[in-house]
């Protein structure tokens, strides 16, 4: 069975973003994305068995010495045990209770200053509205889906709980990797919206080219018309896509961001709540998203 595919939503409705095509009468989304993460691993993927958390352990430090950019490692044979007690730093983790795989994503600095400093542009939206303490800051901590747990690059949920919404998803996530592995980005996309049945609102991908000053930001949503369905389907798409570059020879220039519009966590979306004037859309202004890349780019040496 096929993953849900991601579709742009400013594209024909049929024309999908993977090359796989979308089961007509798909009975459970959240089955198909959590294969696709497993799936869609970059081709540099380190495979590996992690049966004990010393093998685990082991793999990770072997390769940590060796790259500076974001890497994925997959270990079967992880028994559940194993998994749960893991605690790994600078890795993000994800874990298939009912096949026994995990993925360990390597985190290097460049990753780490993609997604923290997008948290702070955030809050800064946020902090003018007064709205900075509203907001709970929930980060990488693990969320298990129905048979995945998985963790974030960044998060966030209101702090003042919702009535009839699990208190354990986020209402908005950040995946961070390089361009190679976008396609893993996007699965871990779908996996946040179709797991939580819609309480994750939003994912912002964060995608760094490794080799030159470009950076492409985008947000993944449920298509709205699905969910109005008298069974709804949450199928993904892509609300906006906005890319940062530079002139790699020249580190003075402007950045330019394409197209130069705010980067838009729509407010509803995170804090599960109509504004109330003159409360309004997070939206992170072309300037936040220089600053941000610039950050990034800074430690990359571009």
């Amino acid at each position: 069975m096929s993953a849900p595919s991601i579709l742009m939503d400013s594209l024909p409705e049929n024309l999908t973003l993977t090359s796989k095509t979308r089961h007509s009468e798909m009975s459970d989304e959240s089955d198909c994305s959590d294969s696709e993460c497993f799936e869609v691993l970059p081709d540099d993927t380190i495979e590996a068995i992690g049966s004990t958390a010393g093998a685990i352990r082991k793999v990770i430090r072997e390769n940590e010495e060796i790259t500076d950019i974001v890497k994925y490692i997959r270990f079967t044979n992880v028994p559940p045990a194993v998994a749960e007690k893991l605690s790994l730093r600078n890795t993000r983790q994800m874990f298939n209770h009912s096949t026994q795989c995990m993925i360990i994503k390597l985190v290097t600095k460049a990753h780490d200053l993609a997604s923290r400093h997008l948290n702070v542009e955030v809050m800064y939206v946020l902090q003018e509205m007064g709205l900075h303490r509203s907001i709970s800051m929930a980060g990488t901590h693990n969320v298990r889906g129905r048979y995945c747990e998985k963790q974030a690059d960044e998060s966030w949920l209101p702090r003042q709980p919702i009535p009839d919404r699990s208190t354990k998803w986020p209402t908005v996530t950040v995946e961070v990797g390089v361009s190679e592995s976008y396609p893993k980005l996007k699965a871990d996309a779908e996996w946040w919206l179709t797991n939580s049945r819609g309480d994750v609102r939003l994912v912002i991908i964060v995608s760094v080219n490794r080799k030159t000053p470009k950076i492409k930001f985008e947000t993944v949503t449920l298509n709205p018309a699905n969910l109005r369905l008298q069974q709804p389907r949450y199928v993904p798409i892509i609300r906006q896509s906005i890319t940062t570059s530079r002139d790699p020879k020249r580190p003075d220039a402007t950045i330019t961001v394409s197209p130069s519009v705010p980067l838009t966590i729509q407010f509803e979306e995170l804090l599960c709540r109509q504004p109330v004037p003159p409360e309004h859309n997070i939206d992170l202004s072309p300037n936040q998203l220089r600053e941000i890349s610039g950050q990034v780019w800074d430690h990359q040496d571009f």
